[in-house]
């Protein structure tokens, strides 16, 4: 067992590849948005991914998920209605509420950015041995537990030190993270 001065050299050495990975990753992202075939900004694609995945919202909801100011994201959405990515509807329940909602051309253009990511994950994983990529698959699911954890207290590490969140196992995430086509938890509505 490796003595607790050791842990915190492999933790601190983990902590700055993270933040390497994290870098190179953003700009690898913002290369692959970049592409002709893609024209987004960063805060066009997270904007229309969680649109996916809030379905119908209004601005107001979207904002919250987003995390972007009402002002700026209302630069951004009407961008993205102007290339006819996003639409405006009427709330069904209150007409004078419009909410956004992505429109097919915007479930393209989704579809463009997954396909190019997963080809970009692809090049980037190709020196990687199967067993390794299940491991790496793995390891990420448990390392987003332990950010789950931190960041909402939902999740508890159990007598056997395997990180659950929401009730899943490391696995368990990572199946249920497969089912997922985007990275925005759902929209909890009141």
């Amino acid at each position: 067992m490796e003595t607790n001065d050791n842990r915190s050299q492999h933790i601190a050495a983990i902590d700055e590849l993270i933040r390497q990975l994290i870098w190179q990753s953003h700009k690898q992202l913002l290369q692959t948005l970049s592409r002709p075939d893609i024209g987004l900004t960063l805060p066009q694609m997270v904007t229309l991914f969680a649109i996916r995945s809030a379905g119908t919202c209004r601005m107001s909801e979207l904002a919250e998920i987003t995390q972007q100011s009402a002002g700026t994201l209302t630069g951004i959405v009407d961008r993205l209605i102007d290339d006819h990515l996003v639409g405006r509807v009427r709330d069904l329940d209150d007409r004078r509420v419009v909410q956004v909602t992505l429109t097919p051309q915007g479930e393209a253009q989704l579809a463009r950015v997954e396909q190019a990511r997963r080809e970009d994950m692809e090049r980037m994983l190709r020196s990687f041995s199967d067993e390794q990529v299940v491991a790496l698959e793995r390891l990420l699911c448990q390392l987003l537990g332990g950010i789950n954890e931190l960041l909402n207290g939902n999740g508890a590490a159990g007598a056997n030190g395997v990180v659950r969140t929401n009730g899943l196992s490391a696995a368990g995430h990572a199946a249920h993270h497969k089912q997922k086509a985007d990275a925005y938890p759902p929209l909890q509505r009141a």
